[in-house]
């Protein structure tokens, strides 16, 4: 993966859903769809964005087959899912472009594609995954830096020594906040401030 071009977890995508309210297209009504839905074909390889922890991975509810990926920076957690297979296990640490699963249609779906969510890390809050994806090339140019590098260690060993309790909510997506939390804004960083410029680093 270039690191100045904006990739989505199946390459440069095509979104086949927004993030947002909609009319479910299986039950027929309105409700809350808490990521973005990119078209693939059957087994396409599903990369992951960002250096990270795997956090989970198998069957997650009506996501069917996912896997959740916990970013050190910018201090997020990411979820891929309705995937047909896994390669990654809980505890592996991810590399940008690494592999970790392949598109499929499992759990409630109506066909072939990769779910897509973004959550901020405390609180959880959801991100609007686009315009995450955006600043996805930002984030890895920053952490080419020192600071951006110790922020991320800091953020890994506070998470790792920290137990993480789900607590299954029953919404389209188990185990994800209320929809009331949703933040439309990609996450900062850090506490102190946004992202920095990666043209200052």
């Amino acid at each position: 993966m270039r690191d100045d071009v904006i990739y989505t977890p199946v390459g440069l995508g095509h979104v086949s859903s927004k993030a947002g309210f909609r009319i479910h297209p299986v039950t027929g009504k309105g409700d809350f769809h808490s990521g973005v839905d990119l078209s693939a074909r059957l087994n396409e390889p599903v990369y992951n964005l960002l250096d990270g922890i795997v956090t989970r991975v198998g069957w997650r509810g009506n996501l069917g087959v996912a896997v959740e990926v916990y970013h050190p920076y910018p201090n997020v957690r990411t979820i891929c899912g309705h995937l047909n297979a896994y390669g990654v296990m809980p505890g592996t640490f991810v590399t940008r472009g690494r592999v970790i699963g392949y598109a499929g249609s499992t759990g409630r779906s109506t066909g072939v594609h990769v779910h897509y969510t973004v959550l901020t890390e405390n609180p959880k809050r959801y991100v609007e995954p686009m315009a995450f994806l955006l600043q996805v090339p930002q984030y890895v140019v920053a952490l080419k830096s020192a600071r951006m590098q110790a922020i991320a260690a800091r953020n890994a060993q506070a998470f790792q020594q920290k137990k993480v309790k789900a607590e299954p909510q029953h919404s389209d997506d188990e185990d994800l906040p209320d929809k009331d939390s949703e933040d439309s804004k990609p996450p900062d960083a850090e506490a102190e401030g946004p992202p920095p410029d990666p043209n200052e680093l």
